[in-house]
């Protein structure tokens, strides 16, 4: 038996996946329909979409807060408990130690975002869809770190959605192996050799994105450091970071050179989707720290997966995936079609979206636990009322 699982902030998460997909359309048209690729570029203007998202949203935060400082009740704010007097709140950790963290994280969101914009594409006769078919790798990393680091329990459902996912993942790396030795089958080294460091680079884009999530987790669950000024804090760090690196690779070069050879029409059409890239990036990250904040951090790795499926069609029927020597093979792309979307259903029922009701999988999900102290509440009030009832009759 399989239940669907619904909960009332599940909005935020639908938000997270919509900002996304957006997002990858603004890439996808700036890249086919405009041949913009400098994606180095990307990144700057990621950081930039934090710092005005978290800085608005955090302004925005305690402007809500003053407005209902009469009420003694916690607020809510996009679903998050504003408290008063926070400043009698003393975090456990100093003020150094919550910056540094919010700095690494951002670097660690740099290095992530450069490795997979700027140098996973150079791996030219890898699978475009690679990286998105071994996102997996997040949720085993974030569930990971949340279990040694944030201590934290994994339970039964969990333990088997991870080990699902982890099969599946072994079977993509196997069988793009076997497919990628295909593809040249007079140099088998060399294939080889890039089809590793493509992997490694590819888990290392992974790692750093979950390292992320768990700082940010981290500082808001122990240090109650808000989401937003966590944004906020990370785009400055990350664009200074940024505008260091652009010291060994300049953009404003390939600009000069992009109005030249694509005049005047096209570099304005490029420039307004660079500043729309801007305004989807954060609102893409503010409801990313938001969802990590009311969920965790596997949670949010779910948004970055969940619609993989639909865009392996389309890059199939588009001829853009899943090619050998020119050609479409449609068992490839069946067979990774398939374990894309074991591996959604699995991080559904990982994040109790999905409960299973088989080998006792459901038992310590949180609907079956709501359930139960429901029920526990029912028995208690009616035993209470027959104790009432008795005490009357004796009367």
């Amino acid at each position: 038996m399989i239940k669907f699982a619904l909960r009332p902030n599940l909005i935020y998460i639908l938000q997270l996946i919509i900002w996304n997909l957006f997002r990858k359309i603004d890439r996808i048209v700036m890249n086919e329909a405009l041949d913009f690729d400098h994606s180095s570029i990307f990144t700057s203007l990621m950081f930039l979409g934090d710092i005005l998202s978290g800085v608005i949203l955090y302004k925005y935060q305690e402007r809500f807060l003053a407005t209902n400082n009469n009420n003694n009740n916690p607020s809510h704010f996009m679903n998050i408990i504003l408290r008063k007097n926070t400043n009698k709140i003393t975090p456990p950790d100093c003020e150094i130690k919550i910056y540094t963290l919010i700095f690494f994280s951002s670097f660690f969101d740099f290095i992530e975002f450069t490795l997979s914009v700027s140098y996973l594409p150079k791996f030219v006769n890898l699978s475009s869809s690679l990286q998105s078919r071994l996102s997996g790798i997040l949720t085993i990393s974030s569930a990971l770190f949340f279990y040694y680091v944030l201590k934290l329990q994994i339970y039964k459902h969990q333990f088997f959605s991870l080990l699902i996912i982890g099969i599946c993942l072994i079977i993509v790396i196997i069988s793009e192996f076997l497919f990628q030795n295909f593809s040249d089958k007079i140099n088998i080294f060399l294939p080889t050799t890039y089809f590793i460091l493509a992997l490694v680079t590819i888990f290392f884009i992974h790692f750093f994105n979950s390292l992320l999530d768990s700082i940010e987790k981290y500082l808001f669950e122990y240090d109650f450091f808000s989401p937003f000024k966590t944004l906020m804090w990370e785009g400055i760090f990350g664009l200074c970071i940024t505008m260091i690196y652009y010291f060994i690779e300049s953009p404003l070069d390939y600009f000069i050179l992009y109005y030249e050879q694509k005049g005047w029409i096209k570099f304005t059409i490029l420039i307004f989707l660079l500043f729309l890239y801007i305004l989807l990036c954060g609102g893409r990250n503010a409801f990313r720290v938001i969802t990590n904040k009311i969920y965790s951090p596997m949670a949010k790795t779910l948004t970055d997966y969940i619609l993989n499926p639909f865009y392996h069609i389309y890059d199939f029927f588009r001829g853009n995936d899943f090619l050998i020597n020119g050609s479409m093979k449609y068992f490839y792309f069946i067979l990774n079609l398939i374990l894309s979307f074991i591996i959604t259903i699995c991080g559904c029922i990982y994040n109790e979206f999905i409960v299973l009701f088989c080998y006792k999988l459901e038992f310590d999900t949180h609907d079956q636990i709501s359930r139960r102290a429901t029920l526990l509440a029912k028995d208690e009030s009616n035993y209470s009322d027959d104790n009432n009832t008795e005490s009357s009759d004796d009367l």
